[in-house]
């Protein structure tokens, strides 16, 4: 397998980046029509930095930040035992895999995004699922030729399901990356502690049961472990998992080939193929198959940082960079916080995130991603944006997701005492995936095949990467992401959930690099994203009348949505040597460090 490398002495230039130089005459001409900070706006501000609880974890060696604080205590473990970052996030997302079910497992996806230390060098690692090879453009149609409903019948059961490659990621990253100090097998551990000695449900598996408990109930007749008396386990609640703790034992004494090749294979296949709600068509073979990709991470530049995250398949690496790369054309840090800003910001998701269909599984269609990043694109686009009205155009509305698709997932960041970073990000598709849990093996599987699109005659072209084919990775919204300054890291950001990464994420990075916000200020400051021709702010933005009647004023559609968007960030500071991980407010997140 090949080696997807950046080295910081050969930093590849524009090649997948922009020249990081605003306009001056426009940014001249934009900040004589942008009025001083406001006092409204000045007290948003000052009642978001000096809320309670701003304080982000700190610590001196080593940071930890995960969905569940379970995962991070385990993964800060492995690291105080001499462990580094890529043994640290395998033996979280194995916690997580028995704490938070509903977001990821071995039976998903994942991409892994790694700063070797010890070469320089960035790499990406994509496991993503893949299509089984006997999956066909029309295979989410009814006998009528017309689409399955989202949910149940098209996300449910065996239909959605693509070879799982989280294990195998995990797996392989750690052959080359982990420290002999903690084997493969090692690293299952704390999950096989939790599954077997049982633990409590958390707030947010409590809440996805609930929101799921049809669908669960459908594929699990004897409604086991995640229900008593026919009602879904509540928050506190302790819950078992036997079935999940012999699997990662079996995955110990026979190796992940008896989870692709092995008994554990022939269940996965059978559960799939048999399944008695929805049949599916994935197989042994298709498991046998599965492989893993290196490929290179995509980069840009912003206002003199370098940032790396994922390339195709995944395509919130690209929409976001897209984004900055259209904003420095503007120099929004000179603007502050004024209604202008949400403007642009606003403006820049419509016209940055459209033509999300050029983003594909690169192993089977040439991405065109020098031209989706150039400065050439983002140049021709800024006359597009105007500051005296919103756009309006249909071709740059930014639709929602499909009706009863939420999106869940989770991201694991690791900052080591060697000086690695990793951000592992992984997802079964839909809280859940499938709602099909493996019998006698306790995890579910995913339900990503869902993100082709069911109906291949509303696509114009019959070869468009829209269209499931055999073997192809599907298109994911993805986006983890590393921030350096002068060769070193600088910012980690990671956004999971059902909003779209990339404007989660966009959100963060200016108020944190051009408005000069704190680690903990940045996360919490409040977000808008562009959905279905509207502009949603959260209520701190929304509740300032100044800021909400300009934007109206200027043609936005406005509403409120609470809350937008679960990140995650660590932040490296130069003076003080010091780093914070700081999980969102918005989640149940937790950080460690010492």
């Amino acid at each position: 397998m090949s080696v997807a490398i950046f080295q910081f002495k050969k930093f590849p230039g524009t090649t997948y980046g922009v020249s990081r130089t605003a306009n001056p005459s426009k940014v001249s001409s934009i900040k004589n029509s942008v009025p001083r900070t406001p006092f409204a706006v000045l007290v948003l501000f000052l009642t978001i930095l000096f809320s309670p609880g701003l304080q982000a974890a700190t610590g001196e060696k080593a940071m930890v930040v995960s969905p569940d604080s379970r995962a991070t205590q385990a993964a800060l473990e492995i690291l105080k035992q001499g462990g580094n970052a890529v043994d640290a996030a395998v033996a979280a997302q194995w916690v997580l895999n028995v704490v938070e079910p509903q977001a990821s497992g071995i039976g998903g996806g994942g991409l892994f995004l790694f700063y070797d230390i010890g070469t320089k060098r960035i790499l990406f690692f994509d496991g993503s699922v893949k299509a089984p090879a006997k999956a066909f453009p029309k295979m989410f149609l009814d006998k009528n030729g017309k689409p399955l409903p989202y949910q149940p019948e098209r996300n449910t059961g065996g239909l959605p399901v693509g070879v799982p490659g989280l294990l195998k990621l995990a797996e392989e990253v750690h052959a080359k990356y982990g420290t002999h100090k903690f084997p493969f097998e090692k690293l299952m551990e704390p999950a096989i502690r939790y599954a077997e000695k049982g633990t409590e449900v958390s707030a947010a598996l409590a809440r996805m049961l609930r929101g799921n408990a049809r669908r669960l109930a459908l594929l699990d007749p004897d409604r086991t472990v995640f229900f008593e008396n026919d009602v879904p386990l509540g928050e506190g609640k302790k819950f078992f998992q036997p079935e999940l703790a012999k699997t990662f034992r079996l995955i110990q004494a026979k190796g992940t080939k008896d989870f692709y090749e092995g008994a554990i294979a022939k269940a996965i296949a059978h559960a799939i193929r048999k399944n008695v709600y929805r049949a599916g068509l994935l197989n042994k073979r298709d498991l046998e198959d599965y492989t893993i990709a290196a490929r290179d991470p995509i980069h840009t530049t912003y206002q003199g940082y370098e940032l790396f995250s994922a390339g195709p398949p995944a395509d919130g690496g690209v929409m976001l960079f897209r984004g900055l790369n259209l904003l420095s054309c503007f120099g929004i840090s000179e603007f502050g916080q004024v209604p202008e800003t949400y403007h642009l910001l606003g403006e820049t998701q419509k016209v940055a995130f459209s033509n999300r269909s050029n983003i594909a599984d690169p192993d089977l269609f040439n991405v065109p991603l020098k031209e989706l990043l150039s400065e050439a694109w983002a140049q021709d686009r800024t006359s597009v944006i105007k500051f005296d009205r919103a756009l309006k155009s249909d071709g740059m509305t930014i639709e929602g997701p499909e009706r009863g698709k939420k999106r869940a997932g989770s991201s694991i960041m690791i900052a080591d005492p060697r000086g690695n970073v990793a951000i592992l990000a992984a997802t079964l598709g839909d809280a859940f995936g499938s709602a099909l849990k493996v019998p006698g093996y306790g995890f579910f599987l995913n339900d990503l095949l869902t993100d082709f699109i069911a109906d291949p005659s509303s696509v114009k072209n019959p070869q468009s990467s829209e269209i499931i084919s055999g073997g192809q990775r599907p298109r994911g919204p993805e986006a983890p992401t590393f921030i350096f300054k002068d060769g070193k890291p600088s910012v980690l950001l990671d956004a999971y959930g059902p909003d779209d990464p990339a404007a989660v994420l966009l959100n963060v990075i200016i108020q944190k690099i051009d408005l000069g916000a704190s680690c903990a200020g940045a996360m919490r400051f409040p977000r808008l994203l562009v959905r279905d021709r509207a502009l949603r702010m959260e209520s701190g933005l929304y509740d300032q009348e100044m800021i909400r009647f300009k934007l109206i004023l200027l043609g936005h559609d406005t509403g409120k949505e609470d809350p937008i968007g679960s990140a995650q960030m660590v932040c490296f500071d130069e003076g003080s040597g010091k780093i914070e991980g700081e999980s969102d407010p918005r989640a149940s997140g937790a950080t460690a460090g010492y």
